[in-house]
């Protein structure tokens, strides 16, 4: 099974990615459990993806 994912930031698309599961690993999965599975797999990239940096600029009352 082939899913296209694409990742925006503030409304752009910044990442378009092909993920593959493998049939073999659906088996005989009922709708929900392969609905489960894509979710997973899409969190997965998701998370390699997506990265977050911050830091204090300026604290009130200083």
């Amino acid at each position: 099974m082939r899913i296209q994912v694409e990742l925006s930031v503030a409304g752009q698309p910044v990442k378009t990615e092909e993920l593959v599961i493998e049939e073999t690993k659906l088996g005989e999965l009922t709708d929900e459990e392969i609905e489960q599975a894509i979710e997973i797999k899409i969190r997965s990239w998701a998370d390699r993806m997506i990265s977050i940096a911050w830091e204090v600029v300026d604290e009130e009352g200083e």
